[in-house]
């Protein structure tokens, strides 16, 4: 009878509680970073509106309050998304 070997070793399970490896802590800082940047980009989105809103505002074009308005809720809206996936990111498995 022969017995069949693969050639690579079992795969191993960490212990529990153990830290994280570290291509997946680099892949988390990878993610982090990422997702850093898309908020930092949304937020100078949320400045430049505000200032040209108020400009126009001010300038006498009321009728750009409201889809400004409603433009700046949406990227809130959009960065509450990303901190949420940042919480779920860090639960515990």
């Amino acid at each position: 009878m022969s017995q069949h070997r693969s050639s690579s070793p079992p795969p191993r399970t960490p212990p529990t509680g153990a830290a994280p490896s570290r291509a997946i802590t680099e892949n988390r800082t990878a993610i982090v970073l990422g997702i850093l940047s898309i908020v930092l980009i949304i937020a100078m989105m949320q400045l430049w509106l505000l200032t040209a809103t108020m400009n126009a505002y001010l300038g006498g074009d009321h009728a750009v309050a409201w889809p400004a308005f409603g433009a700046s809720l949406a990227c809130l809206l959009l960065n509450l998304g990303l901190l949420r996936y940042l919480y779920l990111l860090e639960r515990p498995r």
